[in-house]
């Protein structure tokens, strides 16, 4: 009996079937967020040099504007301060701003074309035409756009955030809790990116046009933002203190502030329906001026809280496109 020889089986890590289709999709996505990132990364290490050089040359590390500490007032700490903040400082504001705008970038400019470009040009038919599954083919391009998005977002949060980290609450006077820092340096960047790729991608599924899915979404994400901004200081226990908020160090986040009356009732400084606090502290004898706060401390608390609510939502959209495509294309 002759031996019948079999050729060894080469294995491959080429992406194929729809790896190969979710990689020509989005290759050019890919190529810009790598240009995108190497940008980032040499500027990040040129601001983050030359913030700690400008820092120690003129010894106001930990300074403010208005600071306590004796090391901070001597001559000429505070005009270096101002003129930090005048330059490097607007550099992180300006770069703080940007970020902000990632998600809605991202959710309009790869989320909303994902689904309805495939409608508007047809290409649909020809995928479903091999053998893949309407959930498989969604949930791939989902999957790899989803991984495109928090790579990046991820990856930026990490440079801003080591850009921030030497002038940090005090000589940049870009605190933790700002609008510049808080959404932009940390997790909650990706987590809200991705919640913006799930918007957009709703939104294109249901629309099938790409235009109006990208303003749909812009407004949309935009919505959240503002929406997720004003519940913050809610997500986690916050401490309430007698003290004026003006009195609190600079690492604390003081967002609500009134009096407090010998009964433990709060009455906001815009709720005793009197035009100045000293009034209002007339009208109610015995109150003290009170301040609910977050300490630098439940910084990372918030992050989670925040980051989870983002992701539990994209999934929860995502799951929805999944199921609307599914059901139309039935």
């Amino acid at each position: 009996m002759t031996a019948v020889l079999e050729a060894p089986v080469r294995r491959t890590f080429a992406p194929s079937g729809l790896r190969w289709l979710m990689w020509r999709q989005l290759r050019p996505a890919v190529w810009g967020a790598l240009v995108l990132l190497l940008a980032a990364g040499v500027g990040a290490l040129w601001l983050h040099g030359q913030e700690v050089d400008f820092i120690r040359s003129h010894g106001i590390a930990g300074c403010a504007e208005i600071s306590l500490d004796p090391n901070c007032q001597q001559p000429g700490v505070q005009e270096a301060v101002l003129e930090f903040r005048n330059g490097y400082g607007r550099l992180l504001q300006l770069t703080g701003m940007l970020l902000l705008l990632l998600p809605a970038v991202l959710g309009a400019g790869l989320g909303a074309p994902l689904l309805a470009q495939e409608w508007e040009q047809g290409t649909w038919k020809l995928v479903l035409s091999q053998s893949v599954t309407r959930r498989r083919w969604v949930l791939a391009k989902l999957a790899a756009a989803g991984l495109l998005v928090s790579v990046l977002a991820g990856a930026l949060a990490l440079l801003y955030r080591w850009a921030w980290h030497p002038s940090a609450n005090d000589v940049s006077g870009i605190a933790w809790y700002s609008k510049f820092f808080f959404s932009t340096g940390g997790p909650d960047l990706a987590a809200t990116a991705l919640l913006a790729l799930a918007v957009g991608a709703l939104a294109g599924a249901l629309l099938r046009r790409t235009l109006p899915a990208m303003a749909v979404t812009v407004v949309l994400v935009g919505l959240l933002q503002a929406a997720l901004t004003a519940v913050r200081p809610h997500l986690w226990g916050w401490h309430t203190v007698i003290v004026p908020r003006s009195e609190l160090p600079n690492s604390t986040w003081g967002f609500a502030q009134g009096f407090i009356r010998p009964d433990g009732t709060k009455l906001p400084y815009d709720g005793c329906g009197l035009p100045a606090p000293a009034d209002c502290a007339a009208k109610y004898a015995g109150s003290a001026e009170y301040t609910d706060l977050h300490r630098a401390t439940d910084y990372w608390p918030l992050q989670a809280v925040e980051t989870a609510m983002c992701l539990g939502l994209a999934v929860l959209l995502a799951m929805v496109t999944v199921a609307w495509v599914h059901r139309r294309l039935a």
